[in-house]
């Protein structure tokens, strides 16, 4: 299963790239914001896939949970001069305005993220939000009390189903978010 030649070369195609180690942080910290066990619920329950096919080739990484994505990152916008990879999270709306600090609200906690009412996802109900940012403003929501348990809050219910986007699961790249094994030179920093 871990042998699949066209995932492996969609990795390899990834970590050769200039964007590997903004994939692979954001999606740690998606992973160990969202999932709290993801060694036993890899593949049958959460998916990650690597240079996925959807999105007119833009998109660099997927983590799927039953048939919603929950994380996406896309390659940058080099039309606009844009270096780094940007993407979304869906993450429980409620839980965030519950945090929100008394007379502030969480749009306003977050200028630089971009939050996206219009693409409900069905999996996830009526209590969602996709937020948009660059990878590294995703990073910093993500480490925040609010975000993460908005983030495990929604994935709390996916992952008691099963994806069915295990057939795209990478292994390899999952290792390497995992920190499992180091397939490059070059740790994170």
């Amino acid at each position: 299963m871990r042998a699949d030649p066209e995932k492996q070369a969609r990795f390899g195609a990834l970590a050769d790239g200039p964007w590997f180690d903004q994939v692979v942080a954001a999606n740690r910290a998606f992973l160990e914001a969202a999932v709290l066990e993801p060694i036993p619920t890899e593949r049958d329950h959460w998916a990650l896939s690597c240079l996925p096919k959807t999105g007119s080739g833009q998109r660099l990484s997927t983590v799927n949970m039953k048939r919603m994505e929950t994380f996406v990152l896309f390659r940058p916008d080099e039309a606009d001069g844009d270096d780094d990879a940007w993407g979304f999270v869906v993450v429980r709306e409620s839980v965030l305005h519950r945090y929100a600090a008394s007379g502030q609200g969480v749009e306003e906690q977050y200028p630089h993220l971009k939050f996206d009412r219009s693409r409900p996802y069905q999996d996830a109900g009526a209590d969602q939000v996709q937020i948009r940012g660059w990878w590294d403003e995703l990073i910093d929501a993500l480490a925040q009390e609010s975000f993460a348990t908005a983030a495990r809050e929604l994935a709390a219910p996916l992952l008691e189903g099963t994806t069915n986007h295990a057939r795209h699961h990478n292994y390899q790249f999952a290792d390497e978010v995992l920190g499992r094994v180091s397939n490059r030179l070059h740790p994170l920093q």
